[in-house]
């Protein structure tokens, strides 16, 4: 499904999707469909690649969302720098900016996989003395795979000159740089830098900086006009060791907010992991049906009230949508959805980012993308207002789009009346989709999805029509 919405401007400008290229599935009859993984080989066909990232373009433009991360934007394997140009090219010829995921010192450099100059493998295989090291004096290695100390000469040349070549050669809008997650080098000569940089800041984050700073420079005339975003890979509450809704740990920013926050270009954008920081539990959609901003979402341990990030340029990253982890990719989200945009709003924060890799056939994923794009536009509404204003365009209706999160809402609190559930069989089946066209078909969708799970049966995703 694709939607163009009437938004004004949005309240979080600095908003985009994030995606890895093998599991983003805008179109699923490829036998490679991937669904979860990480640096996962790209398994589809080429030209999958270049139209799974043309709906996904359509869908954001339509929606008011101003940019797509792809991490392995360059890959031989989905047709490499030609395939490449097709997904920037349109994307900036429709608005979008596509953002290039980048890794310093760790996942890929610029050409993510393939033998290219530019290929962080084939930088290694060439310069085995640059490779990052442990505390026992050998190769940092996993999966086969190995890092690169970023003090050597000849890999602060070779980083800059890929950036140079990725800027040239491709209409992007910008770039989502990481450098590893959370590691450390004890390479002699990242060591020796280490000295010249502030003796309380946590290890972690020297390396970190150290590798963020050499790629931030090199494209610092260029961050005034695109959006040079890096991964802190953690949250900014100080000292809180910091658990996902998976029970996953996040890193702990420590006592102190990061030297590099300091010492990076102004212009650079710091990406801060919300995960860890929303709600454990979310609150029922029955908090936000009629306040934008109830008490209960800023009373928070993980996210005291008032609190906002220790630097000038900030997004928020949230591992929701349609995220690979566990069971989260088909889960409706929307409520943390809703209170990380509006957390991120109040704290001054740019933008959002989240997982858009399940096409918007699939509920409730399309549920979370439309509650994705209404609170990045408008963070302090109400689910009423997502429903009248947003859903409103969708359905064709702003009664039928509030009517819609009303239901919504209860049916999420588990606390659906006999009356809610007479009426959501009234609108259910007052859409005949096979009679009417495609746009009550779409409306169809919504309902039938929803009263499905009203009545208790098996999630199918697609919304089954019978």
């Amino acid at each position: 499904m694709l939607f163009q919405l009437d938004h004004p401007k949005p309240a979080l400008p600095n908003s985009y999707f994030w995606t890895w290229d093998h599991s983003t599935n805008w179109m699923l009859d490829d036998p490679g469909v991937q669904n979860d993984g990480c640096h996962n080989q790209y398994l589809k066909r080429p030209e999958t690649f270049v139209e799974d990232y043309r709906r996904l373009t359509d869908f954001a433009a339509g929606l008011g969302v101003k940019g797509i991360v792809i991490w392995g934007f360059l890959r031989d394997s989905h047709g490499g720098v030609e395939a490449a140009k097709r997904v920037a090219g349109y994307a900036a010829s429709s608005g979008v900016a596509i953002m290039p995921g980048v890794g310093t010192t760790w996942y890929g450099g610029v050409y993510y996989e393939g033998d290219h100059r530019y290929s962080l493998r084939r930088f290694l295989r060439e310069h085995p003395d640059g490779r990052m090291l442990d505390d026992n004096g050998q190769p940092r290695e996993w999966a086969g795979e190995y890092g690169a100390c970023p003090a050597t000469p000849e890999y602060r040349q070779w980083l800059k000159e890929s950036l140079d070549w990725l800027y040239r050669e491709f209409e992007i809008g910008g770039v989502n740089i990481e450098n590893g997650d959370l590691l450390t080098d004890c390479h002699p000569a990242t060591q020796a830098m280490r000295r010249e940089w502030p003796a309380d800041d946590q290890e972690i984050f020297f390396f970190q900086g150290l590798s963020y700073r050499q790629a931030l420079e090199a494209i610092r005339d260029r961050l005034a006009d695109t959006m040079g975003t890096y991964a802190t890979y953690t949250g900014f509450a100080y000292g809180r060791n910091l658990r996902d809704e998976h029970d996953h740990l996040l890193s702990s920013m420590g006592q102190q907010p990061p030297a590099m926050l300091e010492m990076l270009p102004p212009e650079s954008i710091a990406q801060w992991t919300l995960t860890g920081m929303v709600l454990k539990k979310p609150l029922p959609l029955t908090a936000y049906l009629d306040d934008g901003a109830p008490a209960a979402a800023f009373d928070n341990p993980n996210w005291p009230a008032g609190l906002r990030p220790p630097n000038r340029r900030s997004v928020g990253l949230i591992h929701h949508g349609s995220c690979c982890w566990e069971d989260s990719r088909y889960k409706c989200v929307i409520s943390s959805i809703k209170e990380a945009c509006l957390r991120a709003y109040r704290a001054g924060m740019e933008g959002m980012t989240m997982e858009v890799e399940a096409p918007s056939c699939i509920f409730p994923c399309v549920l979370n993308y439309l509650a994705f794009s209404h609170f990045i536009h408008w963070p302090e509404d109400s689910l009423r207002d997502f429903g009248r204003k947003t859903l409103g365009q969708v359905f064709g209706s702003a009664e039928d789009g509030e009517i819609f999160t009303e239901l919504l809402a209860h049916w999420d609190a588990g606390a659906l009346t006999d009356a809610h559930r007479k009426l959501l069989d009234e609108r259910m089946r007052g859409y005949v989709a096979f009679h009417a066209g495609l746009q009550s078909l779409e409306r169809h969708r919504f309902w039938r999805w929803l009263h499905a799970r009203a009545t208790g049966m098996v999630e199918r995703h697609t919304s089954t029509i019978f």
